[in-house]
C-alpha cells in the first residue's frame, strides 16, 4: 500500500466527508514538490515555497516559538503546506489544533507526500470550506489564531475573509441585531422560515416576520375570482404588488439590520427596489430545486446575497449571467420541535408502522411505491387520495400533516422513508443535487431512514455509518428487509445521526454561517448604526414606555446629539443627596439593560 493510499485510508476513519472530497481532486501542475537540502520535501505554488529549502524542521520550530501560547485557547493554524510547524506545534505539547487550509490540491498533495498519521489523533482538519461553515461549525470565541505566512501569500484573500468573518462572528455574539423574515404566503419553504425566526431568536437577537401566510386565503380567492387567465395574472400582480408595499412599510417601522426573504416571498423588483432605500442587506434564501422553480431567474441579481440549497449546477448557470452573490447553504434541521418524543399509547397505534413516508405524491414516488404495498406501510401528506392503490396506506384522507405531526411519524416508525421528489424520475433521480429538510429532520427525531443517493450527502454524513442510502428502488427494498430485522443496527444508525445533525446541521448553524457571510461585508457601516442608534434615547423611552411617567421624563433628552444612557445613570449614581422616583427608575432601568447585554 502506497503512502497515499495509507493515508486516504486513515482520514478516512476520522473525516470520511473530507476522504471523499479528496478522492475526486487532481494536483495540477501549478504545484511543484521540490527537495529541501536536508532531504525533505517541500511544496512550490505560484513561485512560492511553502517551507524553507534548507531545514523545514528548523524554521517550523522558529514558527512554534514566535507562537503566542495563551493558556485556554484553541491553537488554529491558517495554512498547511506539508506540515511541518503544525507538527513542530504537536511536538511541544499542543493538542485539539484546528488547521484550516483552503486548498484542496495541496492538500491531496500532502497527503500523497506526508505521512499523516502523527496528526490525526488531535489535529482536525477544515480544507476548502467557506470561512463562514468553519466559524458556524466551530467554536470560534477561544481562538488562537496562528498564520502561516508563505500559506497567506498564495490564499490571502481567503484568510482576510476568514478574519473578517471571525471579528464579525465575535462581534454579533455580543450585539443583538434586528432582523426581518418574510415569510412566502404558502409552500414548503414556510417551516424553514419559521425555524429561522426561531433559530435566530435563539442566537439572541431580535427577530419579526412579515407572516404573509395570513394572505393565503386571499391569494387563492382572487385566483379563483375569474376562469380568464389574462384577469387572473392582473389581479396575481396586484396582489403581489401590493404584498410588497405591506413588506416595505413593515420593514420602514422595524428599521432592520437585516431582510431575509424566504423562497417564494412575495418580493418583486419594485419592492425590492424600495427595501434598498434602507441601506442595510438584502438576504434572500432559495429553499427550492431551481431547476423546478425558475422565478430566480427574475430576482436573482437583486438581492445582495442569494443563498441556495443546490452548488455546482446551480451556481454555474446563477454566475452566467454574471452575478456573484451566490452562496451554498443546505437545509438543516430545528431541535426544538423536531426532537426524541415519548407516545402515549393511543398515539403509538395511530403512528407505529415497519415503513412511513411523510411528504407530496410526487410522479416519482407515485411510481415507486406500489412495489412496497407487502409492507406494514403508512403514508401522510397530500395528493395520494387521487390514487386508489393507496387507499388503504394512506392516513387521515391525504390531509396536510402538521409540524408537530411530522414529529410523531418519525418517532413512531421502524423506517422512514424519504424519497426525494422527482416530477419525471421512474425512482431515484441519479443526478439529485439537493438534500431535503426532510434528512435532517429525521435525524434529529432519533428516526432511523432510508435515503435516495443525493450528491452531496455524503459530505454532510458519513454514508453508511450515519445515513443509510440506496441507489434504486431494488436496493431500497433490500434494505428495507435487511433492517426491519436488525433493530439494534437502526438505532445505531439513528443515534449517530442524530448526533452529527446537532453538532453540524441544525437551523442555529446555518445562520450562524448565513450573518458571519454577510456581515464580513457590512460589519462596519453595522457597528456605526448600532453607535448612532444607541446614541438616540429613542430606544429608552420605548424600554420604558412612551406614556409612562419615567418615560416622559427621558423626553427632555430627545434634542440631544450625544446621548448616553449610561452615563446618564453613572452620573446619578455618584451624585449627592437623595433619589428622586425617575432617578430611582433610571438605576433600576440601567440594571434592566445591564442584564438584557
Amino acid at each position: 500500500m502506497n503512502i497515499y493510499s495509507r493515508n486516504l485510508k486513515l482520514l478516512e476513519s476520522r473525516q470520511p466527508a473530507l476522504a471523499k472530497k479528496v478522492k475526486d481532486v487532481v494536483v495540477s501542475d501549478c504545484i511543484q514538490i521540490l527537495q529541501a537540502k536536508n532531504g525533505q520535501p517541500v511544496p512550490k505554488v505560484r513561485n512560492i515555497t511553502l517551507h524553507s529549502l534548507y531545514h523545514p524542521e528548523k524554521e517550523a520550530q522558529k514558527f512554534a516559538e514566535n507562537c503566542n501560547s495563551e493558556g485556554g485557547t484553541r491553537p488554529v493554524v491558517y495554512g498547511l503546506g506539508f506540515g511541518y510547524h503544525v507538527e513542530e506545534l504537536l511536538n511541544r505539547g499542543a493538542r485539539d489544533i484546528l488547521v484550516i487550509e483552503p486548498s484542496l490540491e495541496l492538500f491531496r498533495a500532502f497527503l500523497q507526500t506526508v505521512n499523516v498519521e502523527p496528526f490525526l489523533p488531535t489535529v482536525k482538519f477544515c480544507v476548502g470550506e467557506p470561512p463562514a461553515r468553519i466559524l458556524a461549525r466551530n467554536e470560534f470565541t477561544n481562538w488562537n489564531l496562528l498564520i502561516h505566512k508563505p500559506s497567506a501569500q498564495i490564499s490571502g484573500d481567503y484568510l482576510r475573509r476568514l478574519e473578517k468573518g471571525l471579528e464579525a462572528s465575535r462581534y454579533l455574539g455580543k450585539n443583538k441585531l434586528k432582523i426581518l423574515v418574510v415569510n412566502p404566503i404558502y409552500g414548503g419553504s414556510l417551516p424553514t422560515a419559521h425555524f429561522c425566526v426561531r433559530a435566530l431568536k435563539n442566537l439572541g437577537h431580535d427577530v419579526e416576520s412579515v407572516d404573509c401566510e395570513n394572505f393565503e386565503n386571499g391569494f387563492f380567492s382572487l385566483k379563483n375570482a375569474t376562469r380568464n387567465k389574462s384577469n387572473q395574472q392582473i389581479l396575481s400582480a396586484k396582489f403581489m404588488s401590493l404584498m410588497g408595499e405591506m413588506i416595505v412599510a413593515r420593514a420602514a417601522d422595524f428599521k432592520p439590520d437585516l431582510v431575509l426573504a424566504l423562497a417564494q416571498a412575495p418580493l418583486g423588483t419594485e419592492a425590492i427596489g424600495q427595501l434598498r432605500n434602507l441601506k442595510v442587506p438584502l438576504a434572500f434564501w432559495f429553499v427550492e430545486d431551481f431547476r423546478s422553480l425558475e422565478y430566480w431567474k427574475d430576482v436573482g441579481g437583486y438581492y445582495d446575497y442569494f443563498f441556495a440549497i443546490q452548488d455546482k449546477d446551480f451556481s454555474s448557470e446563477f454566475q452566467s449571467r454574471e452575478w456573484n452573490n451566490f452562496y451554498y447553504l443546505p437545509q438543516a434541521s430545528c431541535p426544538d420541535v423536531q426532537k426524541p418524543t415519548a407516545l402515549s399509547e393511543e398515539e403509538r397505534v395511530e403512528y407505529d408502522a415497519d415503513l412511513s413516508f411523510m411528504g407530496a405524491a410526487y410522479y416519482n414516488r407515485v411510481q415507486s411505491f406500489p412495489r412496497l404495498m407487502e409492507y406494514d406501510f403508512k403514508i401522510w401528506g397530500t395528493g395520494w387520495e387521487k390514487y386508489p392503490l393507496f387507499k388503504q396506506v394512506v392516513q387521515k384522507n391525504g390531509e396536510r400533516t402538521s409540524e408537530e405531526e411530522c414529529v410523531k411519524i418519525y418517532n413512531a416508525a421502524k423506517i422512514n422513508l424519504n424519497l426525494h421528489s422527482s416530477s419525471f424520475h421512474e425512482g431515484c433521480n441519479p443526478q439529485g443535487d439537493f438534500v431535503n429538510p426532510r434528512t435532517f429532520e429525521i435525524a434529529a427525531c432519533s428516526g432511523f431512514q432510508l435515503v435516495d443517493e443525493r450528491s452531496e450527502l455524503a459530505d454532510m454524513f458519513d454514508v453508511g455509518e450515519e445515513m443509510i442510502a440506496c441507489k434504486d428502488v431494488e436496493d431500497l427494498k433490500s434494505k428495507i428487509q435487511y433492517y426491519l430485522s436488525h433493530k439494534e443496527e437502526r438505532d445505531q444508525v439513528a443515534a449517530k445521526s442524530r448526533s452529527r445533525v446537532l453538532r453540524e446541521h441544525t437551523m442555529e448553524h446555518r445562520m450562524l454561517e448565513m450573518l458571519a457571510h454577510i456581515f464580513s461585508d457590512h460589519l462596519r457601516s453595522l457597528q456605526t448604526r448600532l453607535e448612532q442608534s444607541s446614541s438616540s434615547v429613542e430606544p429608552f423611552i420605548d424600554l420604558a414606555g412612551c406614556d409612562s411617567e419615567l418615560g416622559r421624563y427621558l423626553e427632555k433628552y430627545e434634542n440631544e446629539k450625544e446621548f448616553s444612557f449610561q452615563g446618564m445613570v453613572g452620573e446619578i449614581s455618584e451624585g449627592d443627596g437623595g433619589l428622586s422616583k425617575n432617578e430611582l427608575l433610571l438605576l433600576m432601568l440601567g440594571q434592566v439593560i445591564k442584564e438584557k447585554k
